[in-house]
This record gives structure tokens, sequence and C-alpha cells, in this order.
């Protein structure tokens, strides 16, 4: 399983659009991993998570033929995840011709209910899907079991088990933070290969508790490899970054490294069971 991590910020970007602190200050000037779109991933080229705002980027950036994907799969509704205007461009009056197969979507009940109208209205190339928590879906020829996030309690949050052919697991767990009993039970019927898992808040502990912070991702490590869910080698990569938590990337790196746990970038790369 190859996975990609085209974005690696949380909602506004990393240098925030209006933000002059310090972090912000030194990515505008330093660039490189200091500069973070927002989160998406890519896993074989055929699976993409997401659709934030900066997908037109991703595309040119990492020479991305969208295409070609086999499936996109939603997180939440939340716009710097799930950018529904976007995918306006995949109609009849964007493209010199249509897409030979519809391009399955799925993703939680908000995301497929706003995407509705839009494909009807536009009759996009779009065939539409909405996943249940819990309940494992064969897409794109990977094993996909939406877990529950705690993010946002007004909305369905998912978190999302991998499997490919192989048997390579992966757990995605962008915004969330701790999660509640019922979701750490299910992961009990897990093993996992890797784990890529937010860090919104960095060093930051308290305040919203939708997000993790470092100290939390390193309990998250902790707790599953307790409980024999991963090996002390099983990559854990850290995601979903915002610049509020006052770290620059050379300070992420080195905070993390101490537990073993990768800080990611714009363009980083996870191979798995390769």
């Amino acid at each position: 399983m190859r996975v990609e991590l085209l974005g690696t910020a949380a909602a506004e970007g990393w240098p925030g659009l209006f933000c002059d602190c310090g972090v912000c200050a030194h990515a505008r000037v330093h660039k490189g991993k200091d500069v973070r779109t927002r989160s998406s991933l890519l896993i074989d080229r055929c699976l993409k998570i997401d659709f934030p705002p900066d997908t037109f980027y991703h595309t040119i950036a990492y020479n991305i033929e969208l295409r070609t994907l086999q499936a996109l799969l939603f997180t939440h509704a939340h716009d710097d995840h799930f950018c529904p205007t976007e995918l306006q461009y995949s109609g009849v009056h964007f493209v010199s011709k249509l897409l030979e197969r519809p391009l399955p979507v799925y993703g939680p009940p908000e995301v497929i209910e706003t995407l509705r109208p839009m494909q009807q209205k536009s009759a996009l190339p779009l065939e539409l899907h909405t996943l249940c928590v819990w309940k494992t879906e064969t897409i794109a020829g990977y094993e996909v079991t939406p877990i529950r996030a705690h993010h946002d309690p007004t909305i369905t949050c998912f978190n999302y088990v991998l499997r490919d052919a192989r048997g390579t697991t992966l757990l995605y767990a962008s915004d969330t933070g701790w999660y509640d009993e019922e979701t750490w039970s299910f992961l009990l019927n897990y093993k996992l290969d890797a784990v890529i898992a937010e860090c919104t808040k960095g060093p930051i502990e308290g305040d919203y508790g939708g997000h993790m912070s470092i100290s939390d991702v390193v309990k998250m490590k902790q707790w599953l490899l307790e409980n024999g869910i991963i090996r002390p080698d099983t990559p854990i990569v850290a995601t979903h970054f915002s610049h509020n938590g006052g770290f620059t990337h050379a300070q992420l790196e080195a905070a993390l490294g101490k537990a073993q746990i990768v800080a990611a970038y714009d363009g980083y790369v996870l191979s798995v069971g390769q």
C-alpha cells in the first residue's frame, strides 16, 4: 500500500490565510515543509480520501490524473475536507469528454446528501454511496470500515480502517479528538500495519476536544501497543497540523520524534507492507 499525503494542514492552511503569527511568518519566508495545504490522502493512485479546496493544486504538484481514480472517499462535511463545488468540474460543460464511468463517491450522510441535488441538477458523472459506521464496504478493491471519530457532534464524522487485497491494514484517524470507548473497543478487532493520525493542536493541551495534540498522539500509540493492535515498529505518522500550535515543522519533527512518530509534510509518502 502506497499512501501519499497530498496536504497536511488544518482548515486554514499554513501559513494561515490572514495570520501573521511567528510560524506563519517563518513559513512565508522559508517555505519548504513549513508550507502546508489542506489535508487529503491518495492510496495507490486509485483511492482518494477527501477533496479539499487545494485539490487543483495537488493535481499539478503531484501529477495526479483525477480521471483515473477508482473511488473518492470522504471523512466528513467540513469544507477543508469536502469542497463540493469543485466536483462540478467533472460535468459536461467543463471537460472535453465525460468520464468513461461514473466516479464512485462514498461518505457520511451529510456529504452524500449535499452532493445528490448537485449530481441530479447537473448530471454529474458521480455514483453516490452513503456509508454507515462500523459497516465494512468494498471500495476500489479495499475493505473500508468507517469508525466513529470524536470531532463535531452536529454531523457524522468518520475515520477509516482500510485493508488492501494483501491484508495490509491502515488506520486513518483524521479530524478526531480522543476516541469514545466504543471506537477504542472496535479497534481491538484489528492488527494495524500503519497509523496516520491527526495532530492539529501540536503542543497545546485542552481547548477544543475534537482534535488531538502531540501528547494525545503519543498516548494513542501507547494504547495501540499495549493492546497488541500495533507492533513496536509499526509506522505512526502525524498529520493535519495547525499553525496555531506554534511549532515549526522542525519543532514538530523533534517533539514527535521522541516517541518515534513521524511528522508528515505535504508530499510525504508512506509505503506499507511492500
